[in-house]
């Protein structure tokens, strides 16, 4: 009966430390809200494409992942947060310059 227990208790920790907390910050629930979908199996690149296409999420969660990468931890990158990061950095380069013309032409 005692040894039962035991294994029973070693395998609902076993089972705990599988499972993933996935983070809700404000980062996380801009990219779901815009279908963004499962963060845990898409990739920066993925995340880019997608943040490509809608600017205004891009616009929204720039500020937050700025003021969240100068204090995050080492980690940070491999945590839902840092991914999504990851890749509005990465639309963000490669997306449309904010230029403006002054109206003059060449």
């Amino acid at each position: 009966m005692k040894r039962g227990c035991v294994w029973m208790v070693a395998a609902g920790l076993l089972a705990l430390t599988g499972c993933r907390h996935v983070e809700q910050s404000r980062i996380v629930t801009a990219f779901h809200n815009a279908g963004g979908g499962d963060i845990d199996q898409s990739t920066p690149d993925s995340i880019s494409q997608f943040l490509a296409k809608h600017e205004d999420v891009r616009k929204e969660i720039t500020p937050l992942c700025s003021q969240k990468k100068a204090n995050a931890p080492a980690d940070w990158a491999t945590t839902d947060e840092g991914k999504v990061c990851a890749g509005n950095d990465r639309a963000s380069f490669f997306g449309k310059p904010a230029l403006r013309s002054d109206g003059v032409p060449f």
